[in-house]
């Protein structure tokens, strides 16, 4: 159980790992309220998200890929991310960088980021979403403070694919992130 997610580690195939996966899509989903901008928009709910993981444990880096679907119905959405990571310990410390590539269905692009013909005013116009492909990059640092206790720091920034930036409710093209938690392993 980590934040809004929970894994159910399933049996290796030697150096893969499996895992089953549930996510609550704690960053989807908005309010008209949430933004002058988006009065007149329909309420996105978040997700619940349903899928699969696995990773490939090799000497030089980790190899992931995820699967999962909107289980809960509200954009009918489906994620696929490929992904790489490589952690160094450094003392007492372990520096994870990371990368990763996150495509995302039309159906997911088009709820959260599209504009219905009824929400469409002159300075947000009718918009469509399309599949598009998300790319992120992060860092994440770990103090250990026990066998089974750490301290972690993880920043992130994504790079959003044209779909999601070409949005007339988008301001941007990208997003940072900044994590700072508290960890104990069972």
């Amino acid at each position: 159980l980590v934040g809004p997610g929970l894994d159910l580690k399933l049996p290796s195939a030697g150096p893969v790992s499996f895992k089953l996966r549930a996510r609550y899509g704690i960053a989807d989903g908005y309010k008209a309220s949430d933004s002058d901008f988006l009065t007149g928009m329909d309420k996105r709910k978040a997700g619940i998200w349903l899928g699969g993981a696995a990773t490939w444990h090799t000497q030089y880096a980790n190899l992931s890929a995820e699967l999962l679907v909107d289980a809960s119905g509200n954009s009918k959405g489906q994620k696929f991310t490929l992904g790489v990571d490589r952690s160094f310990r450094l003392g007492d410390f372990r520096v994870t960088p990371r990368l990763a590539a996150m495509w995302t269905n039309s159906n997911y692009v088009d709820y959260y980021y599209g504009v219905q013909a009824s929400e469409a005013t002159a300075a947000r116009p009718f918009y469509e979403g399309s599949s598009t492909v998300n790319l992120n990059a992060g860092l994440r640092v770990d103090y250990l403070l026990g066998p089974r206790q750490g301290l972690y720091l993880d920043v992130s920034a994504t790079q959003f694919g044209s779909a999601i930036k070409d949005s007339p409710i988008v301001g941007r093209g990208n997003q940072t992130a900044v994590g700072l938690g508290y960890l104990y392993r069972f």
